[in-house]
């Protein structure tokens, strides 16, 4: 329960905008902007790091900002405040309104949990490697179930064979198309990044390339643009991962937002459990398979990001921490804050 009114200082905003800009997104593209004004800390879509070819109706975008929402909100709540959020408080034009705002009503211990999730922030990272073979327990799904429920949305996991097939085929089916089309080559491409000081973009440190055989049940999207190796793959066995496919009831932009915010959660979830994870957004990227997909995961809702999900490889090395911008140049402090 909330004791009396606070405000939100700069420390504080700044504090949840570094945890903010840790949250996954399309591409690396780090597609938002915060203002800090009073007590209140709002959340913008910077429509300048659209990726048009590959998300066409900014719900990869919406999403992105949504997973960064949670990270700041549970930032938040874990140094002990209350915080109110207000989703789409001018609409949902993303040119001209917020998609959210964060305002810190009172203060409040942190809930169960929540330290855990903010030390999995900074340990999070995208894994495109082969997994380990250990299936994912029961009780591990399910807590990753009641994660993306806890945010309004459901989670299915693929485990019958012929949906892994009808998965699979639908992977490779968007796969072909995604990478028959010069338009989403290029713009691939100028989100590939060489430069190691870059601080956006897919680096090469995360491409996983094709020097060596590698059979994965699930085809994922292939980041090696530039042409040269990747990291090296050990194992050619095939790979058969935990798939997870996370979904809304319906397709609008707060349940795009919703989206974000349980895949937010549930990536802490799973790393705070020892797991890893990567998108095979493939089959939700192109319209026609993304149809198909909603009867493959059970025929009600919109199909919002597939996730391969696993336990990471206990040979591999560490991946290092994917670049992202300084909160300097995403958080804005108006001169009452």
């Amino acid at each position: 329960m909330a004791t009396s009114t606070t405000t939100l200082s700069i420390e504080q905003a700044r504090t949840a905008v570094e945890a903010a800009i840790l949250a996954p997104s399309i591409h690396n593209s780090q597609p938002w902007r915060w203002r800090l004004h009073g007590d209140t800390l709002d959340l913008r879509a910077d429509l300048g790091r659209a990726v048009p070819v590959v998300d066409p109706h900014r719900r990869q975008m919406v999403m992105s900002c949504g997973a960064a929402l949670f990270n700041a909100w549970l930032a938040l709540r874990a140094a002990g405040l209350e915080v109110q959020v207000d989703e789409f408080p001018d609409g949902t034009d993303l040119a001209i309104g917020r998609l959210a705002a964060l305002r810190v009503v009172g203060q409040c211990p942190p809930a169960q949990g929540d330290t855990a999730l903010v030390d999995a922030i900074s340990r999070r990272h995208t894994d495109r490697r082969p997994f380990d073979r250990t299936e994912l327990p029961d009780e591990v799904v399910r807590g990753l179930r009641r994660a993306a429920e806890s945010e309004g949305c459901w989670l299915v996991s693929v485990v019958r064979p012929g949906t892994r097939v009808e998965l699979s085929v639908l992977l490779a089916h968007a796969d072909w198309i995604e990478t028959h089309d010069p338009d989403y080559r290029a713009e691939l491409l100028a989100w590939s990044r060489t430069d190691p000081n870059a601080l956006d973009g897919v680096p090469r440190s995360a491409v996983v390339g094709g020097a060596e055989p590698r059979q994965s049940e699930f085809p994922l999207r292939d980041f090696d643009i530039i042409g040269e190796a990747g990291q090296r793959l050990r194992d050619p066995e095939v790979e058969r991962p935990g798939v997870l496919v996370l979904g809304t009831d319906s397709d609008s932009p707060d349940e795009w937002l919703h989206a974000g915010r349980a895949l937010g959660r549930l990536l802490l979830v799973a790393t705070a459990a020892g797991l890893a994870a990567s998108p095979l957004g493939q089959a939700i990227d192109v319209d026609a398979t993304r149809n198909l997909l909603r009867e493959a995961a059970g025929g009600s809702g919109e199909a919002q990001m597939i996730l391969r999900v696993g336990y990471p490889d206990p040979a591999a090395p560490a991946l290092p921490q994917t670049p992202r911008r300084p909160a300097h140049d995403v958080l804005e402090v108006a001169h009452d804050a």
